[in-house]
């Protein structure tokens, strides 16, 4: 897909540490890392890169929670998600890339408006749900729709 409408056709990826087990206690937890990076897809160049802050603890957002809710397994609910370092980014017809973070539950809208290959604070979008992701982001004309592990599914109406 292209970066906006006269944008490069452009591949974007997710790349990172994944989180560990939510009931990990050893050692001492690391920072780990997770980035976005939109790449040239004809000559593989970085375009940019999107960093998210470090993330400490060992599971990602909401494992740790939903490991100690109650009733749960008697309920026949899976105990944990243990995702992937992200959702697969996706790449809007504007050119706006959304991330969906699996370390803090942070949904990212990313563009670079300037163009100068930095993003900066001001190109970043986060809706903070809480709970981590395993999946990307959907769209469909007009909307855009998130679900993170243990939900609720966030649906994104155009203002139009």
């Amino acid at each position: 897909h292209r970066l906006g409408p006269d944008g490069p056709l452009a591949v974007v990826a997710a790349i990172g540490t994944p989180t560990g087990k939510p009931w990990d206690t050893e050692p001492e937890p690391v920072p780990k890392y997770n980035s976005v990076v939109a790449m040239d897809a004809l000559t593989g160049d970085v375009l940019w890169q999107f960093d998210e802050e470090p993330w400490m603890p060992h599971g990602a957002a909401g494992d740790i929670e939903y490991l100690t809710k109650p009733n749960r397994k008697q309920h026949g609910e899976t105990p944990v998600c243990l995702p992937d370092v992200q959702g697969v980014p996706l790449i809007a017809g504007d050119g706006t890339v959304y991330g969906s973070s699996s370390h803090s539950g942070d949904l990212h809208a990313i563009r670079d408006r300037d163009g100068n290959g930095v993003i900066d604070k001001s190109e970043v979008s986060v809706f903070p749900t809480g709970n981590c992701f395993l999946n990307s982001p959907s769209l469909a004309p007009g909307m855009l729709v998130a679900a993170p592990c243990w939900g609720p599914m966030y649906v994104f109406l155009d203002d139009q």
